[in-house]
């Protein structure tokens, strides 16, 4: 066919009519989904109980909703107005999630129910002596001049605002007690005479004073018992040479859903925002807030303490304390039975002494100032049972890397080997140590002392520990501990020693003497000491560790009727003059020929690595120990550089 150039414009036509025609026949794409916006307005009326609030719900794009009305209810109104009634006045977070075809959106807003209502605010100065039943009300601002005594019961309404003009303070005598109970929504607040944002200018001087730390002095319980301070705020107080802002002396209270904030409590001795070191048993504190305090909270080992405490600012996770932790003093009554939860902050310890059971819970850390040790005395017994995911930890104050800078120096410290002592589960049973880390402790030779003790400790991680003092003295110096001792599936690296056992208990060969993450990582003297006891208390004693040597201070005299077992490719290693006496036959000394089973001096680094320490800087020689004993001297081959 032909083709012909003057038909070419109606074959385009025809192709553009064809193409529209199929692009008509498309379906069109939908429009998306508008998103929501959650909003809403309120009115609230003149009340003080019973309060009803009217709100608008202003919302758009969205078809449910969800409320939350700041009291512990909620809802799912759809209407675009409706009314819901408080229980009392007083100060509520509203929220509300609104959800549509295009997604949700959420909205809060703090709202004043009632304020107001059913009375007229007033300020009341206080500054006499209460001797008679007292009730501080809702309505009021009451502002403390000077050291107020309280010798009777002041009741504290939700909602109060309680100033305190500068060195001013509330103190217990008598039978005084302080019932400050207040609610979520209708805290009662302890605040200095400046702070406008609670209960307003009471001292009339719009912003030319703004408050802050120590503009007032303290509350203290002064040995009365049976205080309760719940849902307060104690705010800008820790004036004075203590500086506390609460403070539980010789009594027990409940301190409960509390905040303290923009406190002192790191002056002389350290007494903490909320002081506690002197309260007693019974006390309780729980879910309270600390933050932007000199030192937050200072306890004893007379009550427990879980982990509902905060130790920052729930609307600002950056801000918390000058100095980030608990710290505990040792009381001069025995310790009582208790626990410690609190896992945010680590505990910081002075000595302490303890004459009950202390139970850790997973992930708590404890620092331990300078020279400072935590002993267990008769009936003492300490239970640590972390887990791989949350150790439980034992270090130095000036460890940053566990707990935060507890020491408020940034890195102007590091800690270090000997940075506080020791350990001491003395004459103590039952105890058990699980997943725990023993850092930069040793400060006289070993960091946990089982010194005549029965315990378990197994999966622990001992690193950083020791000096070079007594050869026994290792970072677990477990020299002198009792038949029933377990030591199992334990980390040791950069110690001065790792290790030392007796002959009351089996060691197997599951622990490990290098870092895991750095296998050259290994310790100073680089073997299991051994202070053998004459086998007093086991018929037989099983060594298997194969990694490092056992290196045996003292003879190994094994009496009539024990034996030593050793596994394959055991090293065994003496000091001078030290040898292996049997006194009755060579089958005492059970698998002696064993694969790989050596006896050898403990400068041979060929066997076991560098036992004494010291690099290649003396070689064995002949003569360096005594030898195997059982009727006459042995000369196996696996004996080396022994005199006979």
């Amino acid at each position: 066919m032909r083709f012909s150039p003057y038909r070419l414009p109606a074959l385009v036509v025809s192709f553009f009519a064809l193409t529209l025609t199929a692009c008509e026949d498309k379906d069109p794409a939908p429009a998306p989904s508008t998103k929501p916006k959650a909003a809403f307005t309120y009115t609230r009326g003149t009340c003080q109980d019973g309060c009803p609030v009217a709100f608008q719900n202003t919302s758009q794009n969205a078809t449910t909703y969800a409320w939350d009305f700041g009291d512990n209810t909620t809802g799912s109104q759809t209407d675009a107005q409706f009314s819901h009634t408080y229980a009392r006045a007083g100060i509520y977070r509203v929220k509300l999630k609104a959800t549509g075809a295009g997604g949700a959106d959420t909205t809060s807003q703090r709202i004043t129910v009632g304020t107001g209502a059913g009375c007229t605010r007033q300020i009341i100065p206080v500054s006499g002596n209460i001797t008679t039943a007292t009730t501080w009300e809702s309505c009021n601002v009451y502002v403390v001049d000077g050291n107020v005594g309280l010798s009777n019961i002041l009741t504290v309404q939700p909602g109060t605002v309680v100033k305190f003009k500068p060195g001013s303070g509330l103190e217990l005598q008598g039978t005084g007690r302080i019932e400050a109970v207040g609610t979520a929504a209708t805290p009662i607040f302890f605040t200095s005479i400046k702070d406008d944002s609670h209960g307003g200018d009471t001292n009339t001087d719009g912003s030319t004073s703004t408050p802050g730390r120590k503009d007032w002095n303290h509350i203290n319980l002064n040995g009365k018992n049976g205080s309760r301070l719940e849902y307060c705020q104690l705010l800008y107080g820790g004036n004075g040479t203590l500086s506390y802002t609460l403070a539980l002396f010789n009594g027990s209270a409940t301190v409960r859903h509390c905040t303290f904030a923009h406190n002192a409590g790191g002056g002389n001795n350290q007494p903490g925002a909320l002081h506690a070191d002197e309260a007693l048993a019974n006390t309780v504190i729980e879910s309270n807030t600390f933050y932007d305090n000199e030192l937050p909270l200072r306890v004893n080992n007379l009550f427990s303490l879980d982990n509902s405490n905060s130790f920052q600012n729930p609307q600002n996770a950056a801000q918390k304390n000058d100095f980030q932790g608990i710290w505990v003093e040792d009381t001069s009554t025995p310790s009582q039975a208790l626990s410690w939860g609190e896992t945010e902050v680590p505990y910081v310890l002075e000595n302490t002494y303890w004459e009950s059971a202390l139970t850790l819970g997973a992930g708590v850390t404890l620092k331990l100032l300078p020279n400072a040790l935590m002993q267990l005395n008769s009936g003492g017994k300490l239970l640590a049972r972390g887990t791989s995911a949350q150790p439980i930890v034992f270090t130095s104050y000036k460890d940053d890397a566990h707990g935060g800078d507890t020491n408020h120096d940034g890195t102007n410290t590091t800690a270090a080997k000997k940075d506080w002592r020791n350990l001491v589960m003395g004459s103590t049973a039952g105890s058990e140590l699980d997943y725990c880390q023993f850092f930069y402790g040793g400060n006289g030779g070993n960091t946990l002392d089982l010194f005549a003790s029965v315990i378990s400790v197994t999966h622990c991680t001992f690193a950083h520990n020791g000096q070079d003092d007594l050869v026994t003295e290792a970072a677990l110096d477990a020299s002198r501990a009792y038949a029933g001792t377990v030591i199992q599936h334990n980390i040791f690296y950069d110690n001065v020693r790792p290790l030392s056992v007796t002959s009351s208990f089996d060691l197997d060969d599951s622990n490990t003497f290098h870092n895991p993450a750095k296998a050259s990582e290994k310790n100073q003297y680089q073997g299991i000491v051994a202070a053998w006891n004459h086998n007093l208390s086991k018929p037989t004693v099983s060594w298997e560790e194969t990694e490092v040597a056992y290196v045996n201070a003292e003879n190994i005299d094994l009496a009539i009727d024990k034996s030593l077992r050793l596994g394959n490719n055991v090293t065994l290693k003496f000091l001078p003059n030290m040898q292996v006496m049997l006194r009755n036959s060579l089958a005492q000394l059970i698998n002696a020929n064993g694969s790989g089973v050596t006896f050898t001096s403990y400068k041979d680094d060929t066997q076991g690595g560098d036992s004494n320490g010291n690099g290649g800087a003396n070689a064995p020689v002949a003569g360096d120990w005594k030898g195997v004993y059982a009727g006459g001297w042995q000369k196996w081959p696996s004996i080396h550089y022994a005199s006979n």
